[in-house]
């Protein structure tokens, strides 16, 4: 018999997984959004970011807010100069030539990043690893650094919202993706908009490496369940919804937490994937027009 402070455990971190894939999907929903691009690499950023992170800390200890100062603008300058140089120029093929290009060069650069990463940083599993006091709450034990992640998952998700609600970049994403043409009359460059968005979306991916690689373990090779667990979130939630992709993201991560407790923990990290099989199926013209 499983007792409640065991169930109360393990939804707890459920939650906290759930809160980082939602901030990876994020960012990849803000990417497709705009940029009509499935990018299969984008997963693949946390854990680079992830061991960078790990790594940084370890050899050297830097400390995290400024290894945030540093490298969110290299993650946002990589992001702006892939997508301005590998990827806008496919934009000029037909249809089809546009697709299959994209899906090449996501899938390329997955393949090299976590290949490098490996080179350089070693394949073996790394995290920050900061000592934290743990309080226990009702027989559930809690620690500082889920806060930390808990609270980081709300700021983030908080300033993603502002920025996209309440900021002139904000209007001119939503002008772009409802109506090129028209925001390209009004004086924006759609182009632009388009670079600095996908720049974003790396930057925010980042942001989300730090806080996975306080509490779970990262190596160069868990990028491609990372962005396979992110479409799941998108389908879910909604493309551009953040609540509903914060949502979708609990829910995947309570799902596996639960299915490692009362089935096999080897399941848990194919969850998303049926998940997304059974959508796919069930709504084959997508979740939100089925609805």
């Amino acid at each position: 018999m499983i007792s409640i402070e065991v169930l109360a455990q393990v939804v707890l971190g459920g939650i906290l997984i759930g809160g980082l894939y939602a901030l990876v999907a994020f960012g990849l929903s803000l990417i497709y959004g705009v940029v009509r691009i499935l990018n299969f690499s984008h997963g693949t950023l946390l854990a680079v970011g992830g061991v960078l992170a790990s790594t940084l800390y370890a050899t050297w200890g830097v400390s995290l807010s400024l290894m945030t100062l540093l490298l969110t603008p290299i993650f946002f300058a990589y992001g702006y100069l892939f997508f301005k140089y590998l990827l806008e120029p496919l934009s000029k093929k037909n249809h089809f030539e546009s697709t299959v290009g994209t899906v090449l060069v996501t899938v390329g650069a997955l393949l090299i990043m976590s290949d490098l990463t490996a080179k350089f940083a070693g394949p073996a599993q790394k995290n920050i690893n900061i000592q934290f006091d743990t309080f226990e709450i009702s027989g559930v034990i809690v620690s500082t650094t889920q806060i930390i992640i808990l609270l980081g998952i709300i700021f983030l998700t908080l300033a993603l919202h502002y920025l996209l609600k309440l900021t002139w970049f904000g209007r001119a994403v939503k002008a772009v993706t409802q109506d090129p043409l028209g925001a390209k009359l009004c004086g924006i460059n759609s182009g632009k908009i388009k670079a600095t968005t996908f720049a974003f979306g790396s930057a925010t991916v980042f942001l989300a490496s730090i806080l996975y690689a306080l509490s779970f373990p990262v190596d160069p090779y868990i990028g491609f369940g990372l962005t396979v667990k992110a479409f799941t979130i998108i389908i879910l939630g909604g493309i551009g919804n953040l609540p509903g992709a914060l949502l979708a993201g609990i829910f995947i991560g309570v799902a596996e937490g639960l299915t490692g407790l009362f089935w096999k923990p080897e399941w848990a990290p194919a969850l998303s994937v049926i998940l997304l099989l059974i959508i796919l199926i069930i709504f084959p013209q997508g979740f939100q027009k089925s609805k």
